[in-house]
């Protein structure tokens, strides 16, 4: 089995997790809990996190969806946070804050002025970013937040393939990150003025440039990266309804320690090598 290295985990955690305190009035000491959350059937990464970290995961249904959630607390999630503290790029400020509070080992003083401190870190940005995302931590938070997608064009049978990141209205150093270093743009998401999103056009070139950069230490997303790189390859995007309608099918496919693994070769062998129009008219000729 895979072992998740600190700098995957930390840009999961960047993206999906959660990092908070349990408190609780007169003697008790401040909870520190770690917790990160997806759709069970692909909760791989969560099973992973939770074999060589411990906690516990259950499963929330969630109108008619089930969601499997990885939680540790105590010293279990003071020991994660403490190892991926300084890979972190969104979180890292407000879990240096945190453990702060965590460290001292006793209540607060005043426990309304100290939960009002730790809600005001949590807007504080983490700086300074990074020149440029490491390609590990750009794995966890693509595998958390990021998405692919394809828009099929009939009139020339190509696809246009598009990658994306999505984050809160205050958790935008992740996305920061990546555009400054593979380009697209950031605006408000179409659905939501509280959240952000990245998006780049994904050319071949492109594509190799920025999924080639971090694919393979992808977990959950690795087959459709493979899969979108291996259509790069090949030089174009133009056998546009077979590449769209394999994505679909790959995006939907479960991603769990209990499932196998899609046949990405098989898929990316159905694929046809279609020439551009001008290439076909000179062949033609």
């Amino acid at each position: 089995m895979s072992r998740l290295s600190a700098k995957y985990i930390a840009g999961f955690i960047d993206a999906d997790g959660c990092i908070g305190i349990n408190w609780k009035e007169g003697k008790y000491k401040p909870l520190l809990t770690v917790s990160a959350s997806q759709i069970t059937k692909r909760d791989k990464v969560l099973h992973l996190i939770h074999e060589q970290h411990g906690g516990h995961i259950r499963v929330k249904h969630i109108k008619g969806v089930d969601y499997s959630e990885l939680c540790l607390s105590g010293a279990t999630a003071e020991k994660l946070l403490n190892r991926i503290k300084k890979h972190l790029v969104v979180k890292r400020h407000y879990a240096h804050a945190v453990l702060s509070v965590i460290e001292k080992r006793e209540p607060p003083a005043d426990l309304a002025e100290a939960k009002a401190w730790v809600k005001e870190q949590r807007r504080v940005k983490s700086l300074p970013l990074p020149n440029f995302p490491p390609r590990q931590w750009l794995a966890g938070y693509f595998d958390g937040d990021g998405s692919i997608w394809t828009m099929y064009r009939k009139s020339g049978g190509h696809v246009q393939v598009s990658a994306g990141i999505s984050c809160s209205d205050y958790d935008t150093e992740g996305i920061e990150v990546v555009h400054k270093a593979f380009g697209g743009v950031i605006k408000p998401h179409a659905q939501s003025e509280r959240v952000r999103q990245w998006i780049v056009s994904l050319k071949p070139s492109k594509a190799k440039q920025f999924l080639g950069y971090f694919g393979r230490h992808s977990v959950v997303k690795r087959s459709q990266i493979d899969f979108i790189l291996a259509c790069a390859r090949m030089g174009n995007f133009r056998d546009g309804m077979t590449i769209h309608k394999t994505l679909k099918y790959l995006k939907a496919h479960p991603h769990r320690l209990s499932e196998p693994e899609a046949d990405v070769a098989a898929l990316v062998g159905q694929v046809k090598k279609i020439p551009s129009r001008a290439r076909r008219k000179n062949i033609a000729a």
